[in-house]
């Protein structure tokens, strides 16, 4: 018989999806390369131990920038801090998710060509790297100060695991819809993977609002995954359509690690009950306002 988990009044059968653990981090102050490293380490055995304890995790989200304090100290150490893609991270990363027999996805200020960009980084059961996706959007207001220090990417990231079809954004691309709408229609994802750096400022209050109205609008899962801490936290997991049953999952201030699971049949469902897609004009551009 197929394992059965009961989710929010549904019954989620393994046959018809799987299992991500959400994991909302404590980022301290990381002053040097070895400072990360420690970081990375404390994280894998965090999450290597969770894992133990949870069968059949098949992916795991970390926040933005996972690997270093949001901070323009922290951004002034670029130099030292940021990393290429096929740096120790990837080399501590590859061989946990090989140890687990799970997909890792990861933050990092990833450095090319003498450019910085923050950039996800998604490793594979193998250890191999399944996709990586470097932010379009670079947020420069309230407390963040992107644009002194990074550079914009220049394409989108999508993987598949199990059938199920994720795309990656990151914190401020999700205040874009037409990117969202290009993974959707285009690409056909199911999930979308939304690591955050969002502190407590103006922005802060919009969060969540906005998460949930693209996961109802796009009929998709929205993970919205953050960093822990009395300025941050608040990460939030909305599934595609929400009710009296079914509600968005969300996380305090302290570290913490949520599993969720991914159900295709949910997806199917909410499509087929609400035809949103179907009943979408093909160009509203053609349309004239009247008198």
């Amino acid at each position: 018989m197929s394992p059965m988990h009961v989710y929010r009044g549904h019954f989620f059968n393994e046959k018809n999806g799987l299992k991500i653990l959400a994991y909302q981090p404590f980022i301290t102050q990381i002053k040097s390369a070895s400072d990360r490293q420690a970081h990375v380490r404390r994280m894998v055995q965090f999450l290597e131990a969770r894992c133990s304890r949870e069968a059949n995790i098949a992916l795991i989200i970390l926040p933005e920038l996972t690997t270093i304090e949001y901070s323009r100290q922290s951004f002034e150490k670029l130099p030292e801090l940021a990393e290429p893609v096929h740096g120790e991270t990837l080399t501590a990363v590859s061989a946990l998710a090989k140890r687990i027999g799970a997909a890792v996805a990861y933050g990092i200020p990833r450095v090319d060509s003498g450019q910085y960009f923050i950039s996800q980084v998604v490793v594979g059961p193998t250890g191999a790297i399944l996709a990586d996706y470097s932010k379009l959007h670079l947020a420069q207001f309230g407390a963040s100060m992107e644009r002194d220090y990074f550079s914009r990417g220049n394409k989108l990231a999508v993987f598949e695991l199990q059938g199920i079809r994720f795309g990656i954004i990151i914190c401020y691309d999700f205040r874009f819809s037409d990117l969202i709408k290009q993974l959707v229609d285009k690409h056909q994802v199911d999930v979308i993977l939304h690591p955050v750096a969002f502190t407590k400022d103006s922005t802060f209050a919009s969060w969540h609002h906005f998460v949930i109205s693209r996961a109802l609008e796009y009929q998709v899962y929205f993970l919205s995954i953050n960093r822990a801490g009395k300025a941050w936290g608040s990460s939030i997991l909305c599934p595609p359509w929400i009710d009296e049953q079914r509600k968005p999952i969300t996380m305090g201030e302290g570290e913490e690690a949520r599993v969720l699971p991914i159900d295709k049949q949910v997806i199917r469902s909410v499509r087929e009950t609400y035809p949103f897609r179907e009943d979408k004009l093909a160009d509203y551009s053609i349309l004239g306002a009247g008198d």
